[in-house]
C-alpha cells in the first residue's frame, strides 16, 4: 500500500542492536499481509488490529501509513493524525512527506480554530491507559481535548505510572512513560535511522501562517467581485458593442469608474493570492522542518 523510503545504518552502527529473528519476521509479515487484505475488503477495524500487532513486532513507516489510512476511513481524525505524524518521523524523506505534512497541518489548524489540542500517549507496552475518566485498553492513544491539565495513568509490568499533561489549543502534547522506543526496522530486518522525537508544539511561524492564509482568502473574495464589476462597466463603455444609450461624457466617466474598480480588484486579488501562498508555505515549513520553534 505504501512504499517505504528508509536509510539503512552501516553494519558497524547496528552491532549493538539485536536483529529480529526469522520467526519474528514471519509473524510481522503475516500480520501485515492480513491487514492489507482486510483493508482492501473494507474491514478497517480488523485491519487496524492486524497492523497494530505488526507494529508491536517491528516499527516501520509502512505500518504507520496503513494505520493512518484505516483510521481515516473510519473518520477517526485523532488517530489518523497521530499515525501520519509517526509516518513522517519514520520516513522523513518519503516522496509524499510534504503532502502528508500539509494534511497534518490542516488538521491541527482546524483543531486550533475549534479550541482543541491533540494528546498522544505513545509508550509501548502501556495498558489500561486512563486520561482523567476516559479509559483505553492500551497505547498508543490519540484524542483531541479541550485546553487544560489532564492526569494520564498507564499500567506496566513494573506497576502503574502517572503523569500530568497540559493540553493547549492547536498543539500536540506527546506523553511517553518509557523514553526508549524500539529501533526502526524495515520489512527486511535492516535497522534504520529513526526520525526525531515528538514534534514541538504549534510555533510562532504556524501562528503567523494561519492569519496570513485567512487574509489571503479574504483578499481573493474581495478581488473577484470587483474584477467582475469592472469587466461589466468596461463592456458597456469600451467594448466592440458599447451601450449606445450612453453619451460620450458618460462613457468617459464609466471608463474611469471601471479602471478604479479594476485597480481595487487586481490589488485585492493578487495580494490575496500572495498572502495565501506565503501562509501555506510557512504552515508547511513549520510542520515539516519545525521552522519558528
Amino acid at each position: 500500500m505504501v512504499l517505504a523510503l528508509l536509510v539503512s545504518l552501516p553494519l558497524s552502527a547496528t552491532d549493538a542492536v539485536a536483529m529480529p529473528g526469522a520467526a519474528e519476521q514471519e509473524r510481522f509479515k503475516a500480520y501485515f499481509t492480513q491487514g492489507e487484505q482486510l483493508y482492501g475488503q473494507g474491514e478497517y477495524g480488523a485491519a487496524i488490529w492486524n497492523f497494530r500487532q505488526a507494529d508491536k513486532i517491528r516499527v516501520t513507516p509502512e505500518v504507520a501509513f496503513d494505520l493512518a489510512k484505516c483510521h481515516e476511513k473510519l473518520n477517526d481524525v485523532a488517530f489518523a493524525t497521530f499515525y501520519y505524524r509517526q509516518y513522517l518521523k519514520r520516513a522523513p524523506n518519503a516522496t509524499d512527506a510534504l503532502d502528508v505534512a500539509e494534511r497534518v497541518g490542516t488538521v491541527l489548524a482546524k483543531a486550533e480554530a475549534e479550541g482543541r489540542g491533540l494528546l498522544e500517549v505513545m509508550s509501548p507496552g502501556a495498558v489500561d491507559v486512563a486520561i482523567n475518566k476516559a479509559s483505553f485498553a492500551e497505547a498508543p492513544v490519540a484524542v483531541f481535548l479541550a485546553p487544560g491539565e489532564y492526569e494520564v495513568t498507564a499500567s506496566f509490568p513494573s506497576g502503574v505510572k502517572k503523569m500530568m499533561a497540559q493540553i493547549r489549543t492547536g498543539k500536540t502534547t506527546p506523553v511517553s512513560f518509557e523514553p526508549m522506543p524500539p529501533p526502526l526496522i524495515d520489512a527486511e530486518g535492516a535497522v534504520s535511522i529513526r526520525g526525531e522525537g515528538p514534534s514541538k508544539p504549534l510555533n510562532k511561524v504556524r501562528l503567523i501562517s494561519i492569519p496570513l492564509m485567512v487574509v489571503g482568502v479574504a483578499g481573493i473574495g474581495v478581488g473577484i467581485p470587483f474584477m467582475a464589476i469592472s469587466s461589466g462597466e468596461a463592456s458597456r463603455c469600451c467594448s466592440a458593442m458599447p451601450d449606445t444609450t450612453l453619451t460620450a461624457q458618460q462613457r468617459v466617466a464609466l471608463a474611469n469608474q471601471a479602471n478604479g474598480h479594476a485597480l481595487i480588484g487586481n490589488s485585492a486579488l493578487f495580494g490575496g493570492i500572495a498572502f495565501a501562498v506565503v501562509g501555506a508555505v510557512l504552515l508547511i515549513l513549520s510542520v515539516v522542518t519545525g521552522l519558528g520553534s
